[in-house]
């Protein structure tokens, strides 16, 4: 009887301690980060203008994004002084993000750095997996381009999307 008592405990310990280790690996499964080969992805739940939304990102929750190597023309916000004087094409900016990212899926690349002054993300923004949303806002002539170092990936492509929309006279480049 005493043997059986003493293999009933042995039995017990074993299970305990298993069940431990596969509690704690489900932990640390969990809490991995994405592997730097596979891009984030999240969804904008929200618009600030044309170059500066929130995107649920998974596994971070909600975060603002400035896309990387574009300036759109600033819009008045509310918190603004009442002087504010929106730029020509910034509401067209902000309309055109709202239009195709709000409520969208996007996948995020980084390059060098991780955030502006403002704590900003920065990424390249894709929308489909080879459309990225810099691109479209250079092609409409809804933004420029503006380079930040060492954040210079695509600057050479995104220069020649950008002498394209001025050369079209689109956008912030119409006479």
């Amino acid at each position: 009887m005493l043997n059986l008592v003493y293999n009933f405990g042995r039995e017990r310990a074993f299970m305990f301690r298993f069940v431990i280790v596969i509690f704690s690996m489900l932990i640390l499964v969990g809490c991995q980060s994405p592997s730097d080969d596979e891009p984030l992805q999240g969804t904008v739940v929200n618009i600030v203008d044309g170059d500066t939304f929130d995107v649920n990102i998974q596994g971070m929750g909600d975060e603002r994004v400035r896309p990387i190597m574009v300036d759109a023309p600033e819009i008045c916000h509310q918190h603004d002084p009442p002087e504010c004087e929106p730029e020509s094409y910034g509401d067209e900016a902000t309309e055109f993000a709202t239009d195709v990212l709000l409520g969208e899926t996007v996948y995020l690349e980084q390059d060098v750095s991780e955030r502006d002054q403002y704590d900003r993300l920065l990424f390249y923004v894709y929308v489909d997996e080879d459309r990225m949303f810099q691109e479209m806002l250079l092609e409409e002539g809804l933004a420029e381009v503006v380079v930040y170092e060492p954040d210079v990936r695509y600057e050479e492509e995104f220069y020649e999307i950008q002498d394209e929309a001025r050369e079209q006279e689109k956008g912030i480049w119409g006479g």
